[in-house]
């Protein structure tokens, strides 16, 4: 689908896997093109085995999981590996994203480290929490937001969840106002 802004997810915002999960049922609903790298996965099996999340043998399912669902999104090493220097960020793990951004023809970059990515917003490459986003993108388009929450709660099986309950684990997970505004909407 045209238009669509492309969304790349840096690992502090795919973490803890409800956030994940939200941010990919709305990219599959065709709210946002969400774009990935290579190093983007890598970096989320190992912070999501570190932190006691997933077993490696799960965090590889995920992964393979995604490079096959949105293998079409991948951004192409080509583009953005030979662009990594020092000056995209003060974290040398966030230069290889900061690259793939401004150099993938991202739109967004949904980071809580807003302060590492600098460079990517002076390169023209919104930079915003998944929070931010996720609260702009349901005052754009409330009904697709909605439609495509209550789908992925309907999903949940083990255990059922309600709008509700699923709304207090995205606040958990860092999406505080976003829940809010999701809650006033769904009354």
């Amino acid at each position: 689908m045209a238009g669509l802004q492309r969304v790349f997810i840096d690992t502090s915002e795919l973490y803890p896997f409800t956030l994940m999960d939200l941010l990919l049922n709305l990219s599959e609903d065709l709210l946002f093109t969400w774009v990935w790298s290579d190093e983007l996965l890598d970096e989320w099996e190992r912070v999501i085995v570190s932190g006691g999340g997933r077993t490696k043998e799960s965090a590889i399912s995920v992964t393979d999981a995604v490079r096959g669902h949105f293998g079409r999104y991948r951004l192409d090493p080509e583009r953005y590996r030979g662009r990594v220097v020092e000056g995209l960020s003060p974290d040398p793990a966030d230069r290889i994203h900061a690259a793939a951004c401004i150099h993938g023809a991202v739109d967004v970059l949904l980071t809580r480290n807003k302060k590492h990515f600098w460079a990517v917003a002076e390169a023209g490459v919104d930079v915003a929490s998944a929070d931010e986003y996720l609260c702009a993108l349901l005052n754009r388009r409330p009904s697709a937001v909605i439609n495509s929450f209550g789908r992925l709660v309907d999903s949940k099986r083990n255990p059922p969840l309600t709008s509700q309950d699923f709304a207090d684990r995205l606040e958990k997970a860092g999406a505080q106002q976003f829940a809010t505004l999701l809650r006033h909407r769904l009354q």
